[in-house]
Order: C-alpha cells, then structure tokens, then sequence
C-alpha cells in the first residue's frame, strides 16, 4: 500500500464511504434493536489498533463488522475497556482510514469480543 492510499479520518470520509455502499445494489442495513444515534452498515475489513499517544510498540487487531456515521463496531481477541482512547487504521476494501477512537463498549462473546468504538473527530 503506498502512502498517498491512506486517508486521514473525517466526517467527510465516512459520509462518502456509507454513500457509496448505499449506492450499491446489494446494499443491507444492518439489522438490530438499539440505541444508536446512526444507522449501521456490514463493513468487511481489518482494524489495528493503538493506545492513544502510545509509541507503536502495542499494537492490537480487530475484524470491522459494521460502520456507521459515528463509530465502528468490531471483533477482537482482546477486551478493552470501555473509555479508552485508541489511534486506529481501518482497512476497506476501498480505502484505508486513519484516526482515533474512544472505546464505547466490549461484550464477551463465544468467538471473543464485540468492541463498539466512537471516531473521535477531534471537533
């Protein structure tokens, strides 16, 4: 991947993300119950994380299952604690998206862990 590939985290840059998987024909909101402020979309793709100001050292993965306007849901190995900062790099298909997050939830579960993180857009 070449660097000019890597996209910095925005609202701007999800919006368009989310508009163009909207646009597709085989376009599936994510369905579910719950409290969300934005809707959800299935999102295949890689995520890596850091701790927030962290030197590179740790490093951490994830499995994106969905995206949304404000956050990303995601499967990880580890639990994290909810309000932690964290840099991450989600890898799409389309494009690769850096920025930070605040971890919002994580939920064990049979296969490890349902993480919910909140984009931190820095306004």
């Amino acid at each position: 991947m070449q660097t000019e590939e890597i996209t910095q985290l925005s609202r701007e840059v999800i919006a368009n993300l989310i508009r163009s998987r909207e646009e597709s024909e085989d376009a599936a909101l994510f369905e579910g119950d719950d409290r969300r402020f934005h809707a959800r979309w299935p999102f295949p793709g890689a995520i890596e994380l850091w701790p927030k100001d962290g030197d590179g050292r740790v490093r951490w993965f994830a499995s994106c299952g969905n995206l949304s306007y404000s956050g990303i849901g995601m499967f990880a190995d580890r639990a994290f604690e909810p309000g932690t900062p964290v840099e991450l790099a989600c890898h799409f298909p389309e494009l690769t998206v850096c920025g930070s997050a605040i971890i919002r939830h994580c939920t064990e579960s049979p296969m490890g862990y349902i993480v919910g993180a909140e984009f931190d857009f820095g306004d």
